[in-house]
């Protein structure tokens, strides 16, 4: 594919992906007609569909450039000062997505929910990172990976750091993170999303001064 095609597929793709965002502030995704999604990005459907074979690529499509935004951050708080620090980080990302667009973030929980997960065969190029993401230094050659994988080597540091036990129990503490990460925007998201970020810090407190504390201290 020459570089001039190259570009077009890319901003074709990030164009649709971005009218959806913009859409799903507005109603949720299975109100969304394709016909409304084309006629925002100035392209035709059959152009759609050429691109995303379902309404629900694009949605998966959109989660990918979502869990690649957080990674950018997490690597960047990780660069700074690893372990628990880079795990802050992602809560408060997440936070902040929250915030902005609460309704693009409804709807990736739903998509979550209704088994969504990252899919290999999904392919953003890094043109289309750095199309997407401008203002994000070297996004090209940040890698798509699920959040339980961006949050496990960063509490295995804060462990070597000595910010958690020695005798942590990694899989039930990163079920457990998850559990805050989605429980917290699904009981506050409809009603207060400025709330998230502070319940955030404080059961992220509570959930590692429980750690601490089952671990004898140690």
């Amino acid at each position: 594919m020459s570089d001039l095609r190259q570009r077009k597929f890319a901003r074709t793709r990030l164009a649709l992906a971005r009218v959806l965002a913009q859409a799903l502030d507005e109603e949720p995704f299975g109100a969304i007609a394709v016909k409304r999604l084309c006629r925002a990005a100035e392209v035709s459907e059959a152009t759609f569909f050429n691109y995303f074979p379902r309404k629900q690529a694009l949605m998966t499509y959109l989660a990918h450039l979502w869990v690649l935004e957080l990674g950018w951050h997490v690597q960047r708080a990780a660069a700074e000062t690893p372990g628990l620090p880079a795990v802050q980080r992602l809560f408060a990302e997440v936070a902040r997505t929250c915030e902005r667009r609460p309704g693009v973030l409804a709807e990736l929980l739903a998509w979550i929910a209704r088994g969504g997960v990252l899919n290999s065969g999904v392919e953003v190029t890094p043109l289309e990172k750095q199309l997407a993401f401008p203002e994000l230094a070297d996004i090209e050659a940040v890698p798509i990976k699920g959040i339980d994988a961006w949050l496990l080597p960063h509490l295995e540091a804060a462990i070597a750091r000595g910010e958690l036990p020695e005798n942590t129990l990694l899989p039930l503490l990163l079920n457990t993170l998850l559990s805050v990460l989605f429980g917290a925007p699904l009981t506050l998201l409809g009603v207060d999303p400025a709330r998230i970020a502070p319940v955030y810090r404080q059961q992220l407190a509570l959930v590692l001064a429980g750690v601490r504390a089952a671990s004898g201290g140690r």
